[in-house]
């Protein structure tokens, strides 16, 4: 089955992968989409609900970019294609003047930048709309306000985690602990929201959120307490399309599709069941090396898990340990590893519970939403060094995501 669908992907999306090659200069600014509504239409408390539609959007675009891009980027996958632009996302080669990085958009790129940036910006322009207007005025109201914050929140927390150094609507660049501020803020009032409104679906989101934001800023009693509250089988995925390529799903479309990456040779030796890899017998982009792919994402429609509680047991087990109390961190881990018919861990410090976790996390969790990029960033592991063993090109410098050089000039 699998053999089929990556020939038939890539006969699919060969002359838009030839565009992605041959454009990578054009101006990634200049993207009309059509159906906007004018900006002296917005005020419109009908258009609401659109509104609240469209902040989703930017986000999951965004947050396709992001995940793909930071699996790419940490040791989850390799370069596995002759394309300088494309090649710097496996080989740490990412600068602050990196056009994709800095301004791709949604179609066939990773760009991280200015995605996150315009879903950041239209969760606040949405909020202060809703704001403005009164419940009679917009149904279900403080609802869509708690989306909207949640999902807003979601951006300032992906950019404190992995950016050096932030910088919102023309204001002073910062340190990214700063975007994680505003994160913790505008979860909790997310959660506020969703409690007044009975909006089940945020609350959960915004949980989640927040305890791996209080995670971030090593408040871990709080992120305990968060990390508990989330029920168990709870899921919530971005989606994705195949009908137009804003939608596409990049790990598919980059790692099965196009060939471009290939999973790393560590995550190919794992035998653990929830790290979903193959090796598909075809050659990779170079036709030099096997494509290994991971099995997560099946087509260019396949959704990007987002929030879940297997998430957040990894946070709760962080959370316990880094306090000391390393018997229920790990039997937090030990029950999710007999529920998949692994053996069980043993530690007998703190230091090695958090050691496991994780390693537990960059199993469960792999190939989405940037979480082994996250840890490889706050517990300063070691990165690859040397060269990429299929190219023989030397892997860059770049550890977190670096402030565009356009931002400090103004531009």
């Amino acid at each position: 089955m699998w053999n089929t669908l990556f020939r038939t992907a890539r006969v699919s999306v060969a002359t838009g992968f030839a565009a992605l090659l041959l454009g990578g200069c054009s101006n990634l600014l200049e993207v009309e989409f059509p159906g906007l509504i004018p900006s002296e239409q917005l005020n419109d408390p009908s258009l609401a609900p659109v509104l609240v539609t469209s902040v989703i959007g930017d986000f999951e675009c965004a947050y396709n970019n992001y995940t793909a891009g930071s699996s790419f980027h940490s040791d989850e996958f390799e370069t596995a294609n002759g394309n300088a632009t494309l090649g710097f996302w496996g080989e740490r080669g990412i600068t602050s003047t990196d056009g994709f990085y800095v301004n791709g958009a949604c179609e066939q790129t990773m760009g991280i930048y200015r995605t996150l940036q315009t879903a950041r910006y239209q969760s606040e322009d949405v909020f202060k709309r809703l704001q403005a207007w009164t419940d009679a005025e917009v149904a279900g109201r403080a609802a869509k306000l708690a989306t909207v914050r949640t999902y807003g929140a979601y951006s300032y927390a992906l950019m404190g985690e992995t950016f050096c150094s932030v910088a919102f609507d023309g204001g002073p660049q910062q340190a990214p602990v700063e975007a994680l501020k505003i994160a913790e803020t505008q979860f909790n009032e997310a959660i506020t929201l969703a409690q007044q409104s009975g909006n089940t679906e945020a609350l959960t989101m915004a949980r989640v959120g927040l305890a791996r934001v209080k995670v971030g800023l090593k408040k871990w009693s709080e992120a305990a307490q968060l990390a508990q509250q989330v029920p168990a089988g709870y899921e919530l995925f971005a989606s994705r399309a195949s009908n137009t390529d804003r939608l596409w799903n990049n790990h598919y479309y980059f790692g099965v599709a196009t060939a471009a990456y290939v999973v790393g040779a560590d995550y190919r030796v794992m035998n653990d069941p929830r790290v979903l890899v193959l090796d598909t017998g075809l050659p990779a982009f170079t036709n030099t090396i096997d494509l290994w792919i991971t099995t997560k994402y099946e087509s260019l429609a396949s959704p990007i898990r987002l929030a879940s509680y297997r998430e957040a047991r990894l946070l709760l087990a962080e959370a316990l340990a880094q306090q000391g109390q390393v018997g229920p961190a790990m039997a937090i881990l030990n029950a999710r590893r007999a529920e998949v018919g692994l053996a069980p861990l043993a530690a007998a410090t703190q230091a090695e519970a958090v050691a496991h976790v994780i390693q537990e996390r960059r199993k469960e969790l792999s190939f989405e939403g940037g979480h082994r990029l996250n840890d490889l960033l706050r517990y300063q592991i070691p990165w690859k060094i040397g060269a990429n063993p299929y190219d023989g090109r030397p892997y860059g410098n770049t550890t977190c995501y670096p402030f565009p050089v356009q931002e400090l000039q103004g531009s």
